[in-house]
């Protein structure tokens, strides 16, 4: 009897060890389990975080367009007549002084202005520009007279003219350049590493009357008025921005507007003549 007891004793200790082994196990493998779904469950939370401080992108369904008018109030200075006549290839491309006036102040009859760089002047992020913008020679001048680069945006500077031309770029925060194009059909590409909101002045050393500006920007967000005055800036986030117009001769002016979801602006710049 005491041996059947002994035994009933040592064999109920026995399970009793075994069990408590499978627990302690199982509670092992249960906090593994439980800390994986914990990690699981924190990366999605952590990602959200970020993305919810990341600055918002550009909404193209909810992009704005400032559009407008830049206009001369008063009369029109009379632009004078470029001689040519130190290169005979440059004379014979204007017969007759033909288009060959100095592009200083371009007006159209209504008082339109041309060729006024308008920008976005605290401008959020945008889609960089990766298309080449181009400055051509032909006919010994520049065009486009005025035009705007983004940092980064490949320039394509051509000659068109059967006749030597040399470049010289004169920007105040990237490096001067200065080339010469001997032969009609040269192309050659430069880009800008740093902004350049102060327009700088593109001139020919071989033609003095050859004359360019050249704004570069950190982002999408400007225009520059066409013959007619008119200038349009789209994919605008919505929000408050101040706006601002620079010429050549008349200087700069701001404008402080404000856009919403899907919203199309009109604004007038009036300069004084």
């Amino acid at each position: 009897m005491k041996k059947f007891l002994a035994l009933m004793y040592a064999t109920v200790l026995m399970l009793a060890v075994a069990c408590g082994g499978g627990k302690e196990s199982t509670s092992k493998q249960d906090e593994g389990e439980d800390d994986e779904k914990a990690q699981t469950a924190t990366a999605p939370s952590t990602a959200g975080g970020a993305a919810a401080t990341a600055a918002p992108a550009a909404n193209v369904a909810d992009a704005a367009t400032i559009a407008g008018l830049v206009k001369l109030e008063g009369a029109a200075p009379k632009m004078p007549s470029i001689p040519m006549s130190a290169d005979s290839y440059c004379l014979s491309q204007h017969p007759n002084g033909q288009g060959a006036q100095d592009e200083e102040v371009v007006v159209g009859p209504g008082g339109e202005l041309a060729n006024v760089i308008v920008y976005v002047k605290n401008a959020p992020p945008g889609p960089a520009t990766t298309t080449p913008a181009v400055l051509d020679q032909k006919g010994c001048q520049y065009h486009p007279h005025v035009q705007v680069l983004e940092v980064g945006q490949p320039l394509q500077i051509k000659n068109d003219d059967a006749t030597l031309h040399n470049v010289h770029a004169m920007p105040n925060n990237n490096a001067q350049f200065n080339e010469g194009q001997p032969v009609q059909g040269m192309v050659s590409t430069h880009k800008f590493d740093k902004a350049e909101i102060v327009p700088f002045r593109i001139k020919c050393d071989v033609h003095g009357w050859m004359k360019s500006f050249m704004a570069v920007l950190p982002h999408p967000y400007h225009s520059v008025s066409a013959m007619n005055g008119t200038f349009s800036i789209g994919n605008l986030p919505p929000g408050t921005y101040t706006l601002t117009a620079w010429h050549e001769k008349y200087g700069t002016q701001e404008q402080q507007v404000t856009v919403g979801p899907k919203e199309s602006k009109q604004i007038t710049f009036t300069f004084k003549g």
